[in-house]
């Protein structure tokens, strides 16, 4: 799915390996939901390290699930960055059997890096604003296409014809 095309829950993960590009993901509610890292069989990306990273689309966010040896800082809403050790200290990650998980929001930029593989996470956006139209902006050119319409017609038309109409008389050829 092209990102510009995304709905508004819809998250944007950029791969790179060091100054690389891999690849970018969008998980959404719609199509991929999950996006995994990690050197197992059933990865999507493999990163040549025993870490593992999962991201997972729910409805109210993206639940990034990670084992230890995951290195990382999170932005929310526009805030300086804090790494994972703050995050784990503040309550924001909780520790899970298996790793641990953190929960983005909307308006939250993650960095996670393993080794030189490095993964940028935020929500999808379209790469161009859209402008705003409005019914009245609709209306006002469809009347501006109206009217170059009947001028080009007028113009184009032949110079007896609209007083025959308007005189209602048969064309020449049927006159006595």
């Amino acid at each position: 799915m092209k990102t510009e095309a995304a709905p508004g829950s819809a998250w944007e993960a950029r791969l790179r390996w060091g100054s690389r590009r891999l690849t970018a993901e969008v998980l959404d509610g719609r199509g991929r939901t999950t996006l995994s890292l990690g050197d197992g069989p059933d990865d999507d990306v493999t990163v040549g390290s025993p870490a593992r990273t999962r991201f997972e689309w729910r409805p109210d966010g993206l639940a990034v699930l990670f084992s230890a040896g995951v290195e990382g800082e999170l932005s929310a809403h526009g805030d300086h960055a804090r790494t994972f050790s703050e995050l784990l200290q503040r309550g924001s990650i909780a520790e899970r059997p298996e790793g641990f998980e953190l929960l983005l929001r909307p308006g939250d930029v993650l960095t996670i890096r393993i080794g030189t593989l490095i993964a940028e996470v935020r929500q999808a956006r379209g790469r161009f604003p859209r402008l705003p139209i409005d019914a009245r902006a609709l209306i006002f050119v469809a009347l501006a296409l109206l009217a170059v319409g009947t001028i080009l017609a007028s113009v184009m038309a032949p110079p007896e014809l609209p007083v025959r109409w308007l005189r209602r008389q048969p064309p020449p050829a049927q006159q006595r």
